[in-house]
């Protein structure tokens, strides 16, 4: 009885009327393509808050920015035009110098405590930088970056946006 139950599912499943079909071309392959390279897409991507999620923003610079540029630039806050559209930070003006040195990870130090920033304050950070990053071509290989403060070393950090 159970060996004929099996043999009845065994044929339901395998006469479900689906037909096979051949492989359809489609084109090529997806690629990924640096955005430095050809001169497009070059403007850095800063990350603010919006409604209380860490959002990027594409800010005209008028060429590639290298990651401690586009973290000061981040540091300046919103623009006048990003503020009217609901954009915020979670982070304080920037007093001092913001660097990176290479990895693994790239280590991005900062002059202003990291304690009493926010989780989307360190997000903002981290996802400028990864951005950075990207436009000059140096992806990080573990995904990750460290944020140093003058009171703490963070634990590896991946962006959340």
């Amino acid at each position: 009885m159970k060996k004929l139950a099996v043999l009845a599912v065994l044929l339901l499943v395998s006469g479900c009327g689906i037909q096979p079909t051949p492989v359809l071309e489609a084109g090529p392959a997806p690629t990924l393509r640096s955005p430095a390279s050809d001169g497009r897409g070059t403007e850095p991507i800063l990350y603010f808050v919006l409604a209380d999620r860490v959002t990027p923003v594409v800010r005209p610079s008028g060429g590639v920015t290298g990651i401690e540029s586009a973290l000061a630039l981040l540091m300046d806050g919103p623009s006048a035009d990003e503020r009217e559209g609901g954009y915020t930070t979670d982070l304080p003006r920037l007093s001092g110098r913001i660097t990176s040195t290479p990895g693994p990870p790239t280590t991005i130090t900062v002059p202003f405590p990291l304690r009493p920033i926010t989780g989307a304050g360190i997000n903002q950070l981290v996802c400028t930088a990864f951005a950075a990053l990207a436009a000059q071509g140096g992806y990080t290989a573990d995904g990750t970056v460290a944020l140093a403060g003058p009171d703490v070393l963070l634990p590896y950090q991946t962006c959340q946006a």
